[in-house]
């Protein structure tokens, strides 16, 4: 019989096995309250554009996160993704990612 349980711990499985990149993406996209977009995740990151590429490519097949609205905004893959993984993520920890979110958010619209 399949069970939430069992697909609990294959995206737990799943997860494991993402590149460091690709889970900091997930994480911050389901952390955020908005969708997220390209240049405010790669301003967190501090990555190259190539690593960014392949992450984002990672976390979308892994679906984790999907496209938004246009192809530069990214949300979770569904509710109950975004939810599980924010689940996983302490309150200290959500809030400092969300500040962290917000400051990549001004910066990049200052230009920055």
């Amino acid at each position: 019989m399949y069970t939430h349980a069992v697909d609990d711990r294959l995206r737990a499985e799943q997860l494991l096995t993402l590149s460091s990149a690709a889970r900091r993406i997930a994480d911050i996209v389901a952390v955020a309250e908005t969708p997220v977009r390209y240049e405010v995740l790669r301003r967190f990151l501090h990555v190259s554009e190539e690593t960014m590429t392949e992450a984002l490519d990672e976390a979308v097949s892994a679906r984790l996160v999907r496209r938004a609205g246009d192809p530069f905004t990214y949300e979770p893959h569904d509710a109950e993704t975004g939810a599980a993984i924010a689940a996983g993520i302490d309150a200290m920890r959500t809030a400092r990612m969300r500040a962290q979110i917000a400051r990549a958010v001004r910066d990049v619209a200052a230009g920055g």
